[in-house]
Formats: C-alpha cells, structure tokens, sequence
C-alpha cells in the first residue's frame, strides 16, 4: 500500500524494478511499453545506466598508456654532442676520400683485379669501428636519465640496436660505393659514368651538403633548417611562421592545450634536440638519433622525425643502393670478378633492406607494444 505523500514515479519505479528481477534481468521493451508510461520507462532507464557507470570498476592504471618522459638536453651536453658530431662528420669523410684516391692509384697499377691496400682496409675499419663504438657511448650517456628514473628498464630496446646496426650498414656501404668507382672506371666507361653520376646525385647532392648545412645551423640558435624545411635552406628562418621560436597558432590556447602542455605534448619544441636530432640521421648516426627522438624530442615533433627519416632512407634506397646494386652486378657479369664489388653488393642490398624496415616502422607503434 502506498501513502497519498508518495510520488507515483517512484511507486511505478518499484514495480518495475521488481518486475524486471523476476524475469532474470531480460528486458522486453515493447512488453514494458504496455503496461508502464513512457516517461517512467525512460526514468528507469537512465537511472539503470547512471548505477552501470558507478559500479564499473576502474581500470588498471597499470594498463593504461603511460606518457613518455621527456627530458631537457642541457646546453652543455648539447655542446658535448655537437663536437663529436663535427668530429665525426670530418674524420667519416676524410677517410672516405683518402681511401678512394690510394684505392685509385692501386687499381691504375694492378688492374680490374684489384684489392684495397692494407692500409685503406685497417683505416676504413678503424674509423668505421670507432664511430660505432663513440655512438654507443654517447647514446647510452644520453639514455642515462631515462635508467636513473626507472632501474629496471633497459637503456636500450632493441629497436635501438637495429638502429645502430643499420647506421653502421649505411656507412659502410656509402665507403665501398666510393671504393668501387675506380673499379668501375677500370672496367667499363659507361658502368662508371653511371656510377659516379648516381653517387653524385643522391650521396654528395642530397647528403653531403644537407650534412654541411645542418652543421652550420648546429652553431647557429636561430636557424630553423632541417631536412623537412627544404624552403629554409638559404635564409635559414622563417620569419612568417615563427616569433622567437614560437610557432603563430591559428587558435588561441586553450585549457586542453594547457593540460597537454603539462604532459609535455604540446610544449615549445627544443631546437638543440632536434638539431642534434636532425644531423644525427644524416650522418646514418640512427642509435644516436633514436635515443634523441623518444627521450628528449616531444610527441609533438614526433611525426615530423618520422617523415624525414622515412623520407631520406627511402630516397637514398631507390636513387642509390638500388641503382648501384645494378651496376656492380652488370659489372660483376661483363667486366671481372671482384671480391671487393661481390662484397659492397651484398652489403648495398642488405643495407637497403634494412633501411626501409627500420624507417617504415613508427616509433609511436613501438612504444605502445612495448608497453
């Protein structure tokens, strides 16, 4: 019995919680639309979702997408890394043009037949086995942060060492590519012109000033080149698009953007980070520039890092390892055997594969499998 100081709503809501329990929870709607009103149907519905909402248990944060921590390169460090990347920069292409004139005086006096002297052979592994090894050491300095903050993480996964695996490849394939020009001079004009057109094209065209050029804007603080800018190339800034290295938004900030600068996804990029970033992958310095990328460049800058190593890898895939793979093999059919160009065609192909896996796969996916 029911009071007349009672809402019927609530009268009518008994019944129906009451009637629902004893048919095991199945809700037959056009049954209820029957013999209840609407409104007190709609009433009982939401109050039902409202309690459903309130007893969902929370969900574990250990499942949850944790942010990365992003961290500051300072100044110093920022200096440390420049220096060995300059020193790395001259010592890598000093070698590489020593090798390639003392090869050149071997093969005009042997012959199609020719090996490297023993002196190119110990400085191109001395120089090659150096920069991996100082590549190593200052990525693992860079990475320390990231094992202070968490002792049982690892410094580096193991995207990271086939990263440092396929920079090493692409070094050592640009080194033989040169090796091999004499050889291709030697043995047929036409291998040779083709041969030193393409290296001139997509190695000292697209590599070698792109390096000298984002090595001058290592010493400059307002140069905003890199290797998605191509339009900043000469000028070096655009002062259109940024005031003191402050991107021009199109929409005032607003408090999710706040909230997202406070997880450091939307905070002013660091220029140094990038910079060093930027000339690391150039230089084929992947393991360098991995660690750069996911402990001190923000998820913001992400898709950009991405684009240009996407980018660079895969044009120097097709305008280079392809088309010298080419001609070392017709070279290899028609002219001599070699060891030497037998040797720099496996090493091209294998590097060019590894290349296009490592660029193609997105950081972003990585970390959200790891974890």
């Amino acid at each position: 019995f029911c009071c007349h100081s009672c809402d019927p709503g609530k009268f009518h809501l008994a019944g129906l919680s009451s009637s629902m329990a004893g048919d095991d929870g199945i809700l037959d709607l056009e049954d209820l639309a029957n013999r209840y009103d609407t409104q007190v149907l709609r009433e009982y519905l939401l109050e039902q979702e409202d309690t459903a909402g309130r007893q969902a248990a929370p969900e574990d944060p250990a499942n949850e997408r944790r942010l990365p921590d992003i961290y500051d390169l300072r100044p110093r460090c920022f200096k440390r890394i420049r220096g060995l990347l300059v020193v790395n920069w001259l010592a890598y292409w000093s070698a590489v043009s020593y090798c390639g004139y003392n090869f050149y005086l071997k093969v005009e006096e042997v012959g199609p037949k020719a090996l490297p002297p023993m002196e190119v052979t110990l400085l191109s592994v001395f120089v090659l086995g150096t920069q991996a090894t100082l590549e190593f050491a200052a990525s693992a300095c860079l990475a320390a942060p990231s094992r202070a903050a968490d002792a049982r993480s690892a410094i580096f996964t193991t995207w990271d060492i086939v990263g440092w695996l396929t920079g090493a490849g692409a070094r050592c394939a640009m080194l033989l590519d040169v090796l091999c020009m004499p050889l291709m001079k030697r043995g047929s004009d036409m291998l040779f012109l083709l041969s030193a057109s393409t290296f001139v094209f997509a190695i000292v065209l697209f590599v070698f000033t792109v390096q000298l050029r984002l090595l001058i804007g290592l010493f400059c603080g307002r140069d905003q080149y890199s290797y998605d800018k191509p339009d900043l190339f000469f000028k070096g800034r655009d002062a259109a698009g940024m005031i003191d290295g402050v991107p021009i938004a199109a929409r005032p900030r607003t408090q999710r953007d706040a909230e997202e600068s406070d997880l450091r996804l939307g905070r002013c990029p660091p220029a140094h980070a990038i910079k060093a970033a930027n000339f690391a992958h150039l230089s084929d310095l992947l393991l360098m520039q991995g660690v750069l990328r996911r402990l001190y460049i923000p998820m913001s800058c992400q898709e950009s890092q991405e684009f240009s190593l996407s980018l660079a890898s895969f044009s120097r895939c097709f305008c280079e390892d392809v088309v010298q793979c080419s001609i070392k093999f017709f070279f290899l059919m028609d002219c001599e055997v070699n060891l030497l160009v037998l040797i720099s065609l496996l090493v091209s192909a294998a590097q060019a594969a590894s290349s296009c896996l490592y660029s193609s796969t997105s950081a972003m996916d990585l970390g959200s499998s790891n974890s």
